[in-house]
């Protein structure tokens, strides 16, 4: 096994959960993190620690290593091990594996303080369950599409509480013996009357200082809920698309209960070639009339896919098709193999195509290019946050160049219909139809 086949099995296993490997790895993952932190809770516990403090220890150390060998695997196997160190969810892993080494280094007696300290650390490891949480996904994801918002809305209450402050030094800074004796004191006490903590430390003693106090303490009530209330917003429109999707099916159910089938009295094979199948069939209406001779078109299930990359760019190919003789840009797509799941078609089609894996997936839709006289499916499907692991391989007939475009090029090309392929321009209508507006 070569050195890249290898980084891609473990990759697969390690960051994907789409294969038997991948599951069991992940509830062992999920295990290991829920058991360490009960030991660190138990180790704070002084009975529970005189009474079991070896087992903790040696528990610790073995949860140790396990994260030290997955964190040392991710960084073997990712395709950016410096993006994947520098991520949220890396720096999480490191710190899953520092307190241990950190006692170690500093050592039993003189830094017994800090050791304690370093060993608090672990209880970071609970930021790894984010990893299997698709919520977790979805809310962080929400954070980061309203991070322009929150800034700006931060840097309003941040203009907001030193003119509070300010204000406040010019109404009670005069007085004798007074705690708002300089502008900073009054900006803390802003802060927290603005967030209502009110720890009550810093109070005025003037009718106009506690009218303006007063009218602090409302307006922080309104103003608390607006960072919620955006990124609420965001994550409703998230998960709108799925619940489009879910009344689609349910659409689909109830147009099944009407169906009104032909019924095939006769069916002959024209032409069985490997890339297309003909058939001529003979069929009776429900209204009684025969229907000698009817055309159908017999193909494999297909299989496309958005995929966009960790900074927000979209993996397209371009290539020529010879039936509009025309070179236009698509998503990468391909044939399901016989009795292959859709999801796995694409992710392997995405990975010979462009060299492109891992990321979030999920099903946007389930199309059909013509009903009428085709009998195949187009599953179509969105991956987010992929990573190119490997070079394109590509086979002998396939033509094509891979190009990461941003999202307004992407829609440009929607718009001047620079995208001909129906069963693409659908799920990409989709997608950018369900982001926040």
């Amino acid at each position: 096994m070569s050195n890249e086949e290898l980084k891609r099995k473990i990759y697969i296993i390690i960051f994907e959960s789409d294969t038997p490997a991948g599951k069991l790895f992940d509830v062992a993952l999920i295990a290991c993190i829920m058991l360490s932190i009960l030991v660190a809770i138990a180790e704070s516990i002084h009975g529970a620690k005189e009474v079991m403090g070896p087992i903790l220890r040696v528990t610790e150390y073995l949860f140790t290593f396990f994260f030290t060998a997955e964190y040392l695997l991710r960084l073997y196997c990712s395709p950016r091990p410096k993006d994947y160190a520098l991520s949220f969810f890396g720096v999480i892993d490191l710190l899953a594996t520092l307190p241990l080494y950190l006692t170690w280094i500093c050592g039993p007696a003189r830094y017994l303080l800090v050791i304690r300290t370093f060993r608090l650390i672990r209880i970071f490891r609970i930021f790894k369950l984010f990893n299997f949480l698709e919520e977790g996904r979805l809310l962080l994801h929400s954070i980061y599409l309203s991070s322009r918002k929150l800034a700006v809305f931060f840097l309003f209450v941040l203009i907001l509480v030193i003119s509070i402050g300010t204000l406040m030094y010019m109404v009670e800074g005069q007085l004798p013996d007074t705690q708002f004796n300089n502008i900073p004191n009054c900006i803390y006490w802003a802060i927290v009357t603005l967030t209502t903590v009110g720890y009550g430390d810093i109070t005025p003693v003037t009718p106009m200082g506690r009218f303006l106090s007063g009218m602090v303490m409302m307006l922080g009530y309104t103003i608390i809920a607006v960072p919620t209330g955006i990124v609420s917003a965001t994550m409703v429109h998230s998960r709108s698309g799925n619940d489009k999707d879910k009344k689609e099916g349910e659409k689909q159910e109830k147009d099944q209960l009407h169906e009104r089938s032909w019924e095939v009295l006769e069916s002959e094979y024209l032409i069985r070639r490997p890339w297309l199948t003909a058939r001529r069939d003979t069929v009776k209406l429900p209204t009684g009339v025969v229907m000698p001779e009817y055309y159908v078109l017999e193909y494999p299930d297909w299989v496309n896919v958005i995929a966009i990359t960790e900074d927000e760019k979209f993996v397209m190919v371009r290539q020529y098709r010879h039936g509009l003789g025309e070179t236009r840009y698509e998503l990468c797509a391909g044939v399901c193999e016989e009795g292959e799941d859709p999801m796995i078609a694409a992710q392997r089609e995405l990975y010979e195509e462009t060299g492109y894996t891992g990321g979030s997936w999920s099903r946007l839709m389930t199309l059909s290019a013509n009903a009428s006289t085709m009998n195949n499916l187009t599953h179509c499907f969105l991956a987010t946050g992929v990573q190119r692991t490997s070079e394109p391989h590509t086979e002998a007939t396939e033509d094509l160049v891979v190009q990461l475009m941003s999202r307004k090029q992407v829609m440009a090309l929607l718009r001047s219909n620079q995208i001909r392929q129906a069963l693409m321009v659908a799920p990409l209508w989709k997608y950018f139809h369900s982001l926040p507006r």
